[in-house]
């Protein structure tokens, strides 16, 4: 009977992880869903029901708020982008305490910090905990090199190679549309800094690669 009552209870909770899921394994591979639809999966009651330490649900709800608080940000919605802010250190923070290894949330943190203008030692510590638990993953290491590459002229040198290096194996690996992006959006120096890692590509990576960016600038 104990049993019973228990699975009745969970059920739909686990309906509900089971969901979010789905939707982080969409979003995963870039897919996006329209604002309303996120705003109404944040603000539900399953979302909020939701164990700190259902990882992949919580990476989910944090893909989903992502592209909200960066819409409030355009749109100088401040009271909004504080919330959703707010919303996203708090739930980077809960994974990362539930997974230290988390390398998204310790990428996510960094990102507020950009975000922010804190590109302190501190900061940066945070991009090197999401190198360290996460150095080979592509769906992590593409959403890093669009936070990371545009920053790594004042990135400590240690981290600064660790930032070349990546947008040199991303490149390698055939994933060319965000590392362009990325340098389309970095200034001089920093475009000077990538430009030795594209030399060091065979000549078709570089030619890709060139083309994509020949796209992004005027």
């Amino acid at each position: 009977m104990i049993g019973i009552v228990w699975a009745a209870a969970n059920f739909h909770r686990a309906i509900a992880i089971d969901r979010f899921e789905s939707f982080a394994d969409h979003l995963l591979r870039f897919k996006t869903f329209d604002n309303g639809f996120s705003s109404t999966v944040l603000n539900s009651r399953a979302a909020h029901a939701l164990d700190a330490c259902d990882t992949r649900a919580q990476r989910a709800l944090i893909m989903l708020e992502i592209p909200l608080a960066d819409a409030a940000l355009r749109t100088g919605a401040t009271n909004e982008f504080d919330a959703r802010t707010a919303d996203l250190k708090t739930r980077a923070y809960q994974s990362i305490s539930c997974a230290p290894t988390e390398s998204f949330a310790w990428l996510v943190l960094f990102g507020l910090a950009v975000q922010s203008g804190r590109l302190d030692p501190d900061a940066f510590a945070l991009l090197e905990r999401s190198y360290e638990t996460s150095a080979r993953e592509a769906w992590v290491a593409v959403r890093r090199i669009a936070i990371a590459a545009p920053v790594a002229s004042l990135a400590p040198e240690a981290t600064r190679h660790k930032i070349a290096a990546e947008f040199r194996q991303l490149l390698l690996d055939g994933y060319v549309e965000l590392p362009a992006q990325s340098y389309a959006r970095s200034h001089q120096g920093v475009r000077e800094f990538l430009d030795a890692e594209v030399e060091q590509l065979d000549v078709r990576s570089q030619l890709h690669f060139k083309a994509a960016v020949a796209k992004l600038l005027p």
